[in-house]
């Protein structure tokens, strides 16, 4: 599957994933209100914070794959981490909201028995959530998409505030009220610190930050492999959106002709090219080995 390919199979996951989420959202929004549970109104924003950073990964998706262009030579791969990065900072802020909203109603002892049909609703919620998360984590690592792979995390945090939202509902339900607002509470905690990991992650790829080691190690072993190769000194990769890039310096007999040497150098262009998913190009400088 080519990059072109893995940007269009995101897009029509993503899409799938939002409209879900529209619907969920204004279920549990409802019935939030109606039943009268502010652990599951404050789900319901989690959900729409779902819908919305979705939107940013479908955006982030979209401009990324545009082709290169004279103002911007290298192309656009780096929207995907901006995606990445508007998600994590929406968990944040989404997260003191929450917090901030069930500490009031705690405070102000605005305190609700929960109506049965939130049960229901937050059931329906925590098995929705669990898909889409696997879905959308299983789609994110087919196309090495880091904003679909966080996405697919804030899936399953809005799925465990869900189970969060279940027992707080449970408990008001049994007479104990302030567990409504504090499950609200703790909803909201989780969803910062979701948000705080994804904002790490997205920072790292911004500044360029380094690939596993398993992968680098596996560029080293096709270039080491090439006849002709005496040895890697400098190894760097780097994402840019979906792609992979890669600097390398390699040392080759000095005694060969220039000719020889560039035969060498596009062997080993061919072999990462081919054997390393997602690889757009690889920047090769050859020294002479001195032993």
């Amino acid at each position: 599957m080519h990059n072109h390919d893995h940007y269009r199979f995101g897009k029509k996951s993503v899409i799938l994933i939002i409209v879900i989420n529209m619907a969920l959202f204004a279920i549990k929004f409802l019935s939030g209100i109606v039943g009268r549970s502010q652990a599951l109104i404050a789900d319901s924003f989690h959900t729409a914070s779902d819908a919305l950073t979705s939107v940013a990964v479908l955006i982030g998706f979209v401009y990324a794959s545009t082709p290169a262009d004279p103002h911007h030579p290298y192309g656009h791969g780096k929207a995907e981490s901006v995606a990445t990065k508007i998600i994590s900072l929406t968990l944040i802020v989404l997260g003191f909201k929450v917090m901030y909203d069930s500490a009031r109603v705690l405070i102000s002892q605005e305190l609700y028995q929960p109506h049965q049909l939130t049960i229901w609703v937050v059931l329906l919620s925590i098995v929705v959530k669990e898909i889409q998360f696997r879905y959308a984590l299983r789609c994110g690592k087919k196309i090495q998409s880091t904003s679909l792979i966080a996405d697919a995390w804030h899936h399953r945090s809005d799925m465990l505030s869900s189970v969060a939202a279940l027992i707080g509902i449970v408990g008001a339900r049994l007479g104990f009220k302030m567990l409504d607002p504090i499950a609200g509470i703790v909803v909201g905690i989780f969803v910062a610190k979701i948000g705080f990991g994804i904002f790490h992650t997205a920072f790292d790829e911004l500044l360029d930050g380094a690939l596993p080691k398993e992968l680098t190690g596996g560029i080293n072993k096709l270039a080491l492999e090439t006849e002709g190769v005496k040895r890697v000194t400098v190894l760097k990769a780097r994402k840019l959106g979906l792609d992979i890039l890669v600097d390398m310096t390699i040392e080759v007999d000095k005694d060969i002709t220039v000719e020889e040497a560039h035969i060498i150098t596009a062997k080993v262009r061919r072999r990462i090219l081919k054997d390393i998913d997602n690889t757009k190009d690889v920047m090769i400088h050859v020294e002479p080995y001195k032993g």
